[in-house]
């Protein structure tokens, strides 16, 4: 019998069974597995109670398995294929009549499932090479996951969390973007670059319930990809893909793409240096990326016009004496390039050793305009990243009772931004009183300096200890980071106008600059140190795996101490003060998994698995260090705001002697028992082979325990109110406090990093498939779920954690719908793969998922600080009765109808009338993509497997069938503004009611995501 059981997020493979006769276990069985492309060998013998184990093996095959004993026939197991993280059960039975009397070796015939304790997905080489993809992106495939989402801007959601919350390891190694900067969450995701090429790729694995405690670092899901390595046939690959503009669709506006290119470039090679000995495998890509950009002036649907643009240039280059870079269409340019080398070294019997290197340099230009958002060619700003990995692998069955997995690596990154010009920024809020569109000119305020350079080394080392039904493993996971960082917003200065008419008479709202004390780059260091025991009890068709698992994160140095601070009265009311950092702590992760097999037939099998756990990971590390930039201490500045009475110098003056000049910095600290977050998660699964149909049932559970909450504690409640409708009809569902930040005047902001055990989520999945063996393959999943939260950790900076949690009233946690959420999400594929005449092959692969749309807020324009918190545009909308609606002041009568009538066409806000409309309560249409995989092999032979392949890849097919098919909906900073407060009836108390402005409601389209998109490629294996 042969069967499979999910273990670590390892980067190896293991075996493992009984032996028996008639009369009972055997003990002293050889026990040989050979490597077939590589003639690597496991062997063993079996013990006293006929187990027998096998680990460090690599991942895939073919294996040969060979069970030998003194007077008996040896019984062989063909076309074993092992895979990542995969334990594989390969029981065997010698019987009595087959004693050893000539020379002959029965070959056994068996059956080999691929089943879980956890919940988890692993793509091998194969299957990504047979699905549709035009950007080449890991996270082309891993989406296919019934609990991974892909994300717009970049990354994946699993488990309804933030891409910030995964764990993503290649070889075993940290490979996470660990100090947090992009959403995507690997090295190199501000210049979106592949943190490795597809083609180097054995196996990626996701886990995202894992009951092995070797599995750590992540509250969402972990990662893990294993690179290829090299066999005794010498052979590569060389390949290229293509497209440009006639690639792609017209798109929602039938705006045809102007001149643009992709081109990749990239091939394979390995072989033996020393046959069954030594193995080399080397891959390198690269990537050119150019496009234009959209919503240029003159572009269908962008809201500016050249006459607007014009009068904005001359404007700034009066003031700078330069005119902002031009408007016009430019071209978007994305370049990376990537090499990865391996060697694995069989040393002897016992061990084997294995060596990966991995370089990355990317470079993407940042600038992206929408229909609501304009920025002058000058305002865009390239990021650069630049990284090294290198690890070492030594697995080594020391005897026939115990196995060390030893894993060390090494990885160094650089990220920076690069700007042409050094020039104070210019935000103008809204061209024009009831218009909704934003233009920005000059330095972006975070691109004048922003560079980030990181250090991490991964200590790992696991020993197996094998003692009849029980595998008991110890062993030790620890991380170590460095970060230098230089990053200092608004350092050339912001101004923020309101409108054109304001910025042509220079009258800002509001003025921020910072800059540095002394020596801007700071140092921040940090470690994690895990330790863990567990064991794995076999007994016939049931398997109990239990363990424990200690995490113990260290923060090295403290912030600097701002005494001034911490004798505030905001300081002493709180209980906050500066220098404090993060107190180490234990993080106990115990965890149980089971998996039942009550039925196992030819025609049918049943397995019943599931477990429960804690599960500890970590946060982006950018969010302490925020603790340790702005103290006060180490940079300065100011911010100046009209609205709160203080008086904004006019355009390149520096205030003198003006209230709040270089007395208001924004003060960071954190709650000493701040802890890293965990998740409770547990699982239950049911899985049925019926005659070759694979039926899956499923459910997942999760609740956040230590998740992160920001409070802003310069808003303050006033003890006035702020009244949605009037003060006639005011109540307690339409009346909301109002806050101020004048009673800590000398501090802007003062941000406070603690915790919360708010937020769940959970899953509920089905899926059925099939392989037939005329090479094609089913797959039909429906995923239903919920993820709530308080806070989704959208950004790097604690002002926007803070000022992006919509809501009315600011000092509450308020539990909601994340950010992340998908209610429902169907996948389906078709895939059939088919050698023919000989010399030809043909793979069609057609991919479909359909998904709810983007979770998004409603919230008041960003013209007014609606509840005086002092965020702009972070309050959520008031969604009145009929009759409410008619006491509310709007502009024009028109508006009010406008108004009423977006209400009444959203279900969701007509039957919540007489509410604030609840954060990330609304959400875009469902969507629909279907994608294409078409691949042509040309063999050269009948049995040759090398071979000339032509490719297309055709990504939202149904947009090229119809264009008002496969549309996709982008909503910026989660959020949409159809009503503006334009001013307030303030009574005698300070109560406030607003004046309204309905400024329209309509959703925007992804410009590209709605096209249809196609690339082909060529690939020659030799």
């Amino acid at each position: 019998m042969v069967a499979c059981v999910a273990m670590a997020q390892v980067t190896t493979s293991s075996v493992a069974g009984h032996v028996t006769d008639a009369e009972g276990p055997m003990t002293g069985v050889l026990v040989l597995f050979v490597h077939t492309p590589t003639q690597t060998q496991y062997s063993t013998m079996t013990d006293h109670t006929g187990s027998y184990h096998l680990d460090g093996m690599r991942v895939g095959g073919p294996y040969e398995a060979e069970f030998s004993f003194v007077g008996y026939e040896s019984v062989r197991y063909n076309g074993i294929m092992l895979e990542l993280g995969e334990q594989c059960v390969v029981n065997a039975r010698f019987d009595k009549s087959h004693t050893k009397i000539e020379s002959v070796i029965v070959t056994a015939e068996g059956r080999y499932d691929i089943s879980h304790k956890g919940s988890g997905s692993t793509f091998t080489s194969e299957t990504m090479s047979a699905l549709p993809s035009v950007s080449r992106s890991i996270y082309d495939f891993t989406r296919l996951s019934p609990y991974a989402m892909s994300l717009s801007g970049g990354g994946m959601s699993i488990a309804g969390v933030s891409g910030r919350y995964n764990s993503f390891q290649i070889d075993g190694a940290v490979c996470n973007d660990i100090y947090g900067l992009t959403s995507g969450g690997t090295n190199g995701g501000l210049t979106e670059a592949n943190p490795i090429p597809l083609d180097a790729l054995e196996a990626v694995q996701i886990s995202v319930a894992p009951f092995d405690v070797r599995q750590n670092g992540f509250t969402g899901g972990g990662i893990n990809a294993v690179t290829k390595s090299g066999t005794n046939q010498f052979s590569g690959t060389a390949y290229a893909y293509y497209n440009n503009q006639d690639f792609y669709g017209k798109g929602p506006a039938g705006v045809k793409l102007s001149k643009q290119t992709t081109q990749i470039y990239g091939a394979s090679i390995g072989g033996a240096i020393i046959k069954d000995k030594l193995f080399f495998f080397v891959n390198g890509e690269y990537n050119d990326e150019r496009s234009p950009s959209s919503y240029y002036i003159g572009y269908n649907g962008c809201k500016i016009t050249e006459q607007d643009a014009i009068t904005i240039a001359n404007r700034y280059k009066e003031l700078t004496g330069y005119d902002g870079g031009g408007y016009g269409k430019r071209d978007v340019a994305r370049r990376s390039g990537s090499l990865m080398a391996r060697l694995d070294w069989n040393i002897n019997s016992r061990h084997n050793l294995t060596l990966r290197y991995n370089f990355l340099d990317g470079y993407k230009d940042e600038y992206s305009n929408t229909a609501a958002t304009f920025l002058f060619n000058g305002a865009g700003y390239a990021s650069v990243s630049m990284s090294h990995s290198i690890v070492g692998e030594l697995n080594s069955r020391v005897s026939q009772k115990i196995f060390n997995k030893l894993l060390v690596g090494y990885t160094h990154v650089y990220d920076g931004r690069s700007a042409d010009v050094q020039l104070p920024f210019v935000q103008i809020t809204k061209m024009r009183d009831g218009e909704n569109t934003s233009v920005s000119i000059g330095t972006d305020a975070f691109a004048g300096a922003n560079a980030l350079t990181q250090n991490a080394v991964t200590i790992t080392d696991n020993l197996s200890i094998y003692a009849g039904n029980h595998t008991v493993t110890v062993g030790t996971h620890n991380e170590i980071f460095v970060a230098d960082n230089l990053y200092v917003a608004n350092i050339l200065g912001t101004y923020t106008y309101n409108t054109l008419e304001d910025f042509l008479k220079d009258n800002a709202r509001k003025y921020v600059r910072n800059y540095p004390i002394g020596d801007a780059t700071l140092r921040f260091s940090t470690a994690q140190f895990g330790f863990y025991a567990q064991d794995e009890w076999r007994v016939d068709k049931f398997s109990l795996t239990y363990g424990l698992r200690a995490d113990i994160p260290v923060v090295f140095g403290a912030p600097k101490v701002n005494d001034a601070f911490n004798g505030s009265d905001i300081a002493t009311k709180y209980g906050v003060a500066t220098g404090v950092k993060p107190r180490a702590n234990v993080l106990l992760s115990p965890r149980v998994g089971f998996r039942w097999e009550p039925i196992e037939r030819e025609d049918y099998s049943l397995v019943v698995r599931g477990g429960v756990g804690l599960f500890s990971g970590k946060i982006p590390f950018v969010w302490v260090n925020n603790c340790y930039s702005n103290t006060g201490m180490t940079m300065l500045g100011y911010t100046l705001d009209r609205n709160k009475g203080q008086k904004v110098p006019a355009f390149g003056e520096e205030p003198v002697g003006t209230e709040g000049v270089s007395s208001n910095p924004a003060i960071n600290v954190v709650d000493a028992k701040f802890r890293y977050p965990q998740v409770l998660r547990a699982n239950l699964a049911l899985e049925q082979n019926i005659k070759g149909w694979d039926l899956l049932v499923e459910g997942i559970f999760s609740k956040s325990y230590n998740n992160i909450f920001i409070y802003n504690l310069v808003a303050q409640r006033n003890g006035v109110s702020l009244y949605a409708v009037d003060a006639e009809m005011a109540n307690e569902r339409n009346t909301t406090p109002l806050y101020e930040t004048s009673r800590a005047k000398q501090y802007s902001s003062v941000y406070y990093l603690t915790n919360t055990n708010k937020g769940y989520s959970y899953s509920l999945c089905a899926s059925l498939s099939k392989h037939f063996p005329f090479g094609l393959s089913l797959l039909a999943a429906y995923t239903f779920g919920h993820s709530y939260s308080v806070n989704d950790g959208v950004s790097s900076q604690a002002s926007s954690i803070w000022g992006k949690n919509w809501g009315v009233i600011s000092d509450k946690q308020h539990l909601s719908f994340s950010i992340f959420d998908t209610p429902h999400k169907v996948s389906a594929s078709l895939s059939y793969t088919k050698r023919y005449g000989g010399s030809f092959g043909t793979t069609v692969s057609l991919i479909y998922q359909g998904y709810s749309g983007m979770r998004y807020s409603l919230t008041y324009g960003s013209s007014a600080d609606v509840n005086g918190d002092g965020y702009y545009g972070n309050s959520t909308i008031y969604i009145p009765t009929v009759d409410e609606l008619q006491r509310m002041h709007f502009e024009t009568e028109a508006q009010r109808k406008e108004f009423d009538d977006f209400i009444e066409s959203n279900r969701m806000l007509r039957n919540h009338r007489g509410e604030y409309s609840q954060r990330n309560a609304m959400q875009t249409p469902f969507e629909h993509h279907l994608d294409l995989h078409f691949a042509q092999d040309f063999y050269f032979g009948a049995k040759s497997s090398r071979k000339v392949q032509l490719t297309l890849d055709v990504m939202n097919l149904g947009n090229l069938l119809c264009r008002d098919w496969g549309a996709s909906y982008y909503m910026y900073n989660w959020k949409l503004s159809p009503v503006e407060i334009f001013d307030f009836v303030v009574d005698d108390a300070g109560n406030k009611t607003p004046k309204y402005r309905y400024v329209g409601g309509s959703l925007s389209k992804d410009d590209l995501l709605s096209r249809w998109r196609m690339q082909i490629g060529v690939r020659v294996v030799f």
